[in-house]
């Protein structure tokens, strides 16, 4: 939805790298990623309680008729479960919206919120390049 600052993409990467309180799950063979998942111990803004707080799942394209998507999701649940604090995931986006909640509400539970937004430009949703399939 909004437009991705490499910088700052990059700064919450090395966060997982480095152990900063930063989790990175990844599928597929070593070398060819089929998808993953970042997770970020956080909390909200009003509270001191830590939760675990999806910032990006992701599957290219040509692997999400498979099991990767629950995968990732069952990786962050068991992140979760281990570290017990909550996992909150959310979705963002404005492509395929009711599809990707239909698939957190029947992996983990009923949504327990929404987000709306005024004034937001759509965005057409971007293919991977060459160069990010590797």
């Amino acid at each position: 939805m909004f437009k991705m600052n490499e910088n700052k993409v990059r700064g919450m990467l090395d966060r997982a790298f480095n152990g900063e309180g930063a989790i990175i799950g990844a599928l597929g063979p070593t070398g060819a990623i089929e998808g993953a998942i970042c997770l970020l111990i956080t909390s909200f803004w009003y509270s001191d309680e830590f939760c675990l707080e999806e910032l990006y799942s992701f599957v290219f394209p040509q692997y999400r008729k498979s099991e990767n998507a629950k995968d990732l999701i069952t990786f962050a649940k068991r992140c979760s479960t281990e570290l017990n604090i909550p996992l909150v995931i959310g979705v963002v986006s404005n492509i395929r919206t009711q599809a990707k909640v239909g698939l957190y509400a029947r992996q983990l539970s009923d949504p327990v919120g929404a987000y709306f937004a005024y004034n937001m430009p759509k965005r057409e949703a971007s293919e991977p390049t060459q160069e990010d399939r590797h």
